[in-house]
């Protein structure tokens, strides 16, 4: 197994990403970003319409990845927490992977909703050993707030 890095992430308002652009800085890791083929909508409550209309089992086609998982010892995964739980593009990209043999390091942002959606990766991962999740809290202004573990 490699000891290479990979970073995977997706954002949507963007305090996910900017939180992968820190890791980016101070890792030498491989980075993707999970991108939805079709955007959600600008707005929080737009976007929760939304999902709410697509219903749970919807996954959106997300573009095509450069990188393959497998070929990293560790991959890094970063992903907004939403109303109901892991966005389905990172639901979409989880499902569509063979994670035995992987270490993951999961971070979770959330811009005050605080869903623990550490089992919901966990059951999309099985065979990953998966580290304790950081939760950083933002307000809906974006400004940080807290770091949970």
């Amino acid at each position: 197994m490699s000891s290479r890095i990979l970073l995977v992430y997706f954002t949507h308002t963007g305090m996910t990403g900017q939180i992968a652009k820190l890791i980016r800085r101070v890792t030498e890791c491989d980075e993707e970003q999970i991108i939805p083929q079709v955007p959600y909508p600008e707005g929080v409550f737009k976007t929760i319409k939304q999902v709410r209309h697509d219903g749970p089992l919807y996954r959106p086609v997300i573009n095509e990845f450069t990188h393959d998982v497998k070929k990293y010892g560790t991959v890094i995964i970063g992903t907004p927490v939403w109303t109901d739980g892991l966005p389905p593009p990172v639901l979409t990209f989880l499902e569509a992977n063979d994670w035995r043999g992987v270490k993951i390091f999961p971070y979770f942002s959330t811009g005050g909703v605080y869903i623990d959606v550490y089992p919901a990766l966990q059951s999309k991962c099985e065979g990953a050993a998966i580290a304790n999740p950081l939760y950083l809290v933002y307000d809906l202004n974006g400004r940080f707030l807290d770091l949970r573990e």
